[in-house]
């Protein structure tokens, strides 16, 4: 694979990513400018005059055309400025980045969660496919993939916060305040997070492991006396990486839309629960920049996947 090759296939995924981005902005524009009612009047409240709720919406700009408002909110979006919130009078992105710690050391602590069980529980049920190891990791993956993460909230809620009384709900302090406080409010929502994730990274490693343990490379391999240990971390969890990528990159797009509802059976000020104020209040600059941070996330981690899909496997690049 020459390096004109390798730049030519960033280059098309780099414009994939603008097209979906650009796609994900005009639906989501649209979907929230045809929802019934008028932001205005919501703002003003039931009580308001006709001249009053026009003001606003002069002052708002919502009088202006269709598309003058999305090309004027998209040009915003691309460059970090996406508007003031009409609820809270202040700047959107300052918004999203005062509730992001939370979502996102939520997100990463759950993630960490994920690799550090599922992979050692895919290389101990491997090993031995069928055996008493296998089948009872198999049927606890079965049990928590099919337990939604809201209830396993509330289960780990009713176990560790009545029961055993060692977890306060809603007890959240920011990092900058103490850093070890922030990261025990986080645990215990990133766990409910987790464990339905860590049920299916160790279901697909499992299938890829096993798959990789009956090829040719791994049979040449113990032919030439290597250890199992050996095997397992030069030949078959490597090649298992290649193809889990793309899975992995799922299980993180998928993290961040659990936790917006974890956030909320957790009573942890995210951005789940600044989305559902946005919602209640038709605050569409703030209900639209986070639906677009929420979008860029994920599109930049299939971008991410792709590109690390192809240095693993050149023939990617080459499809």
């Amino acid at each position: 694979m020459t390096g004109k090759q390798t730049v030519l296939y960033i280059i098309r995924k780099v414009a994939e990513l603008l097209a979906t981005l650009l796609l994900v902005s005009l639906l989501t524009f649209l979907a929230f400018s045809v929802i019934p009612g008028d932001t205005a009047r919501v703002m003003l409240g039931a009580n308001a005059t006709q001249e009053q709720v026009e003001v606003l919406r002069e002052e708002l700009g919502l009088n202006r055309p269709l598309p003058v408002r999305y090309l004027s909110w998209l040009g915003g979006a691309f460059t970090g400025n996406l508007g003031n919130s009409t609820q809270y009078r202040t700047d959107v992105a300052k918004l999203i980045a005062n509730r992001l710690p939370v979502t996102l050391g939520m997100s990463i602590l759950a993630f960490v969660m994920i690799i550090a069980i599922s992979y050692p529980l895919a290389i101990l049920s491997s090993r031995k496919p069928g055996k008493f190891a296998d089948q009872v990791c198999s049927v606890l993956g079965h049990i928590l993939f099919a337990i939604p993460p809201f209830v396993l909230s509330l289960l780990l809620i009713l176990i560790f916060g009545s029961i055993l009384k060692n977890f306060t709900i809603g007890n959240y302090v920011a990092p900058n305040v103490d850093f070890g406080i922030y990261l025990q409010s986080l645990l215990l929502p990133a766990f409910a997070i987790a464990l339905p994730k860590i049920a299916m990274t160790f279901k697909f490693l499992r299938s890829s492991m096993i798959e990789q343990k009956a090829s040719d490379h791994v049979a040449t391999a113990k032919s030439h006396g290597l250890s199992d240990l050996k095997i397992m971390f030069k030949h078959i969890l490597p090649n298992s990486n290649v193809s889990s990528i793309t899975v992995i990159s799922l299980v993180l797009s998928d993290i961040l839309g659990g936790s917006l509802i974890v956030e909320q059976v957790f009573n942890l000020p995210g951005l789940g629960r600044l989305l559902l104020s946005a919602i209640s209040q038709r605050d569409f600059p703030l209900l639209s920049g986070i639906v677009f941070y929420l979008a860029l996330v994920t599109v930049l981690l299939y971008f991410a996947a792709d590109i690390f899909s192809s240095l693993s496997d050149p023939r990617i690049r080459i499809r």
